[in-house]
């Protein structure tokens, strides 16, 4: 048995009101709503959140609402893994039984259905032992890139300071769309980035990361491409 959970506060740092900013017409929230119903994946399907207008926006477009969500778990420190591990908790002890949770990011416009039907198949095919998530090959590898330590320049990768750019392996990174994973995993582990976790490989045009003003003038570029 399935549930999403959407984590959705209020005071998103880099673009204001980031969760309800109309994108294409609608709140950017109804969007990854809709696709989560669409899947019929679920059981239920949650919002959690510590704002009264996003809570209304959620039960509006058929989502219910974990609200009001803790302040303390609602600033900018705190990470996806404290917030699912406490709406974990939160459900259980309200006796609502699930075997697996997808977190499903709430600024997801072009997440499809069946990208969360391909990453439940693989979550079950990788006998539950890791999380899956959505990601994108990076168009060049990121393994010789540098970083600044105490005003000095530092390679990422030590190791492959003398490799050849066609030798580097590829590199991956989180598209920000979804993670699937056992209520256990959810439970047990300090982060979805783990040893036995894998990628559901994505389009970058199909999977956005909105994190900031400019990734939100390119995704409204992809929706006009549609």
């Amino acid at each position: 048995m399935n549930i999403a959970i959407i984590p959705a506060r209020k005071n998103s740092q880099r673009i204001k009101n980031k969760n309800i900013k109309i994108f294409n017409g609608k709140p950017i929230i109804f969007w990854s709503i809709k696709t989560a119903l669409k899947s019929k994946l679920f059981k239920d399907i949650f919002v959690s959140t510590d704002s009264k207008k996003i809570a209304q926006y959620a039960i509006k477009y058929g989502a219910k609402v974990l609200y009001p969500r803790p302040s303390k778990l609602s600033d900018a420190h705190t990470t996806i893994m404290d917030v699912i591990k406490f709406e974990i908790k939160n459900l259980e002890n309200r006796k609502f039984k699930f075997n697996n949770v997808c977190c499903i990011f709430p600024a997801t416009p072009f997440l499809r259905a069946k990208y969360l039907s391909e990453g439940l198949k693989f979550l079950k095919k990788s006998n539950l032992k890791g999380f899956i998530f959505a990601g994108n090959k990076l168009p060049r590898s990121n393994l010789r890139a540098f970083y600044f330590k105490q005003k000095k320049l530092n390679l990422i990768q030590a190791d492959f300071k003398n490799t050849r750019t066609q030798d580097l392996p590829n590199t991956y990174i989180d598209a920000g769309q979804f993670y699937w994973g056992t209520k256990k995993l959810w439970k047990k582990e300090s982060s979805v980035f783990i040893k036995n976790s894998n990628i559901l490989l994505l389009p970058r045009t199909k999977s956005v990361d909105i994190d900031n003003n400019r990734d939100w003038k390119e995704a409204e570029i992809y929706a006009k491409k549609k």
